[in-house]
């Protein structure tokens, strides 16, 4: 309203008219997507919000609304690039993600004194593209490795909480993992700040809010090449590609090793990350992209 624009929010099953506002702006693949493909006067702006492999029928549905959209909105200029071609460059807007980044102050972050564990944090939920198995693998080869560790994971979706409960068995940490349900935003930060490393095992993500979050407290990430990752992590820090999951283990165990000067590259990115995602930035860009389409 402060910035003269009307913003009405919708479920993503709403199901009213929209035949009275100007612009649409679909966030994920809903089946509104499929409803935005008739014609109509509404100007059409779509964030599908993930990246990598989908099913066929999303990926048609997606490609279809792409096409009809006005606007295609991506979080970061590596996730414009992995668009390839699939959408007209002069319809592609780079509009970052926004954090309420006053929730999550730096932290410096210190190895543990000798006898206490490494905390590992894993935030996300237990699905199959996020890879927890390789996070329980990762305790064992720390341990192995001759130092205590403990795993904690924060989630709201434990689809596969029973699959990896008997995967710890196999390896034999099951002792060494915590499950600490969910957590609200506000409860994260502190969750973050008691942590050596955040933990992200995903084969795809597009600008992942947890490993933002986690650049803003200044805690170190375990990540792949994912989309978007290049602008959260210190310049510099190694992102193995999804596939080369040795690669991410030997880095894990590196930067242990090496923990003050993987903490300190953080600590200075930290400020970067802040400027490129406070919520008055993002509002100010949509509102920017909303008048030009008007």
């Amino acid at each position: 309203m402060a910035a003269g624009v009307d913003v009405t929010t919708a479920a993503p099953h709403f199901r009213g008219d929209w035949r009275g506002f100007d612009v649409v702006h679909l966030n994920h693949l809903t089946n509104a997507c499929l409803r935005a493909l008739a014609p109509s006067r509404q100007r059409i702006v779509f964030t599908h919000h993930t990246s990598g492999w989908k099913p066929w029928h999303h990926r048609v549905v997606r490609n279809a609304i792409e096409q009809r959209a006005d606007r295609v909105v991506v979080f970061t200029e590596d996730e414009r690039r992995r668009l390839g071609d699939r959408v007209r460059a002069d319809k592609v807007a780079v509009i970052r993600s926004a954090l309420a980044v006053e929730r999550f102050a730096p932290v410096v972050h210190r190895a543990p004194a000798p006898g206490e564990p490494w905390e590992l944090l894993y935030v996300g939920q237990l699905v199959a593209f996020k890879r927890v198995h390789l996070a329980l693998e990762l305790v064992r080869r720390v341990r192995a490795s001759g130092r205590p560790v403990r795993l904690r994971i924060v989630s709201h979706r434990e689809t596969l909480r029973p699959e990896l409960e008997e995967a710890a068995r196999r390896l034999g940490v099951a002792d060494a993992v915590e499950y600490l349900g969910t957590r609200t935003r506000d409860e994260i930060g502190p969750e973050m700040a008691r942590s050596h490393f955040l933990v992200l095992p995903s084969h795809r993500e597009a600008l992942s809010t947890v490993t933002s979050e986690a650049a803003l407290t200044a805690l170190p990430v375990l990540l792949f090449d994912v989309s978007g990752a290049d602008e959260q992590v210190p310049p510099g820090w190694e992102r193995p590609h999804p596939d080369d999951v040795e690669r991410w283990f030997d880095l894990a165990l590196h930067r242990i090793e090496h923990y003050a000067a993987a903490t300190a590259a953080f600590e200075r990115n930290a400020a970067a990350v802040r400027d490129r995602l406070t919520i008055d930035r993002a509002v100010r860009e949509h509102v920017q992209l909303y008048r030009s389409l008007l």
